[in-house]
């Protein structure tokens, strides 16, 4: 009788090992340094991307604009009628 919990356990450990071998394990972001591994390889693709020379074509007066709209957000109107979630609430 004392022994049933060690049993148990045992089996417990082999049902765990046995399920952890059915799941495949990929990684969820890139392996480290591919970042680094991709600017290398773009400056041997073109090698004068990288040079500190002016930016030239854009209007001042055009690139404050969208500044100035970039920092005020999207503007969007509000629609009339009900939300999803007004739906889903007023259902209960």
């Amino acid at each position: 009788m004392r022994n049933i919990p060690v049993y148990l356990a045992i089996i417990g450990i082999m049902l765990q090992m046995g399920c952890g071998a059915l799941v495949r394990h990929e990684e969820s972001t890139a392996p480290f340094g591919s970042s680094v591994h991709q600017a290398v390889a773009q400056q041997i693709l073109n090698p004068g991307a990288g040079t500190d020379a002016p930016v030239t074509g854009l209007d001042g007066r055009y690139a404050a604009e969208v500044g100035a709209t970039y920092q005020q957000g999207p503007r969007t109107e509000p629609n009339s009628g009900q939300s999803v979630s007004e739906i889903i609430i007023q259902g209960r």
